[in-house]
């Protein structure tokens, strides 16, 4: 009876380290880099919004924002991930506060980021900052800041152009890396 009780309590203890662990090997959400469209479909509880050949999105809410969650696969992979925010504002400066709570939560998650910086194309509304939101749309002033785990790069974006703004939370995986530039530039190469 005492090996019986040893056998149970050295698979249970087994089963919830191994459910402990395999909760922080996640990527991103519930998937982790190389998994298939199936195993990630599978893994996402949220109904598919736009399916393409290489491509799953869906909608969500994420830290009270709505958000598109994008997944690209290359050759059946996944390689990359996106948090595309889906809100509009009728005062741009907003869109700086979104790009500021996505990077508070990536502090919290993954510490002080490796870059942080702040890009001024042109510097015509530098001084006004009530402005800054019309400079993002016009493509004047970008936002970045970039984490790195042993397998990931996490970049948080803000940028536009003609007068469209774009908040940007991306993942992509440092392994696979190749395999998306060869099927980049095969794409490329195609075109000619």
């Amino acid at each position: 009876m005492k090996i019986i009780i040893k056998v149970f309590l050295v698979v249970f203890s087994i089963f919830i380290f191994s459910t402990i662990c395999s909760a922080e090997d996640y990527n991103f959400r519930k998937t982790k880099w190389g998994m298939s469209i199936a195993e990630v479909k599978s893994s996402e509880p949220l109904d598919v919004v736009k399916e393409e050949d290489n491509m799953l999105g869906y909608k969500t809410n994420v830290i009270g924002k709505d958000v598109f969650v994008v997944y690209f696969f290359i050759d059946n992979q996944l390689v990359r991930t996106r948090y595309v925010l889906a809100e509009s504002h009728s005062n741009n400066n907003d869109y700086i506060t979104d790009y500021n709570a996505f990077k508070e939560i990536l502090i919290k998650k993954y510490g002080p980021p490796k870059k942080d910086e702040t890009f001024w194309k042109n510097d015509l509304y530098k001084d006004d900052y009530s402005h800054w939101g019309t400079a993002i749309s016009m493509g004047h002033l970008i936002y970045y800041s970039n984490w790195e785990t042993e397998d990931t790069e996490i970049n948080n974006m803000l940028m536009g152009d003609n007068f469209d703004i774009s908040c940007i939370v991306e993942y992509s995986s440092k392994n696979l890396k190749e395999i998306e530039k060869k099927a980049q530039d095969k794409k490329a190469l195609e075109a000619f």
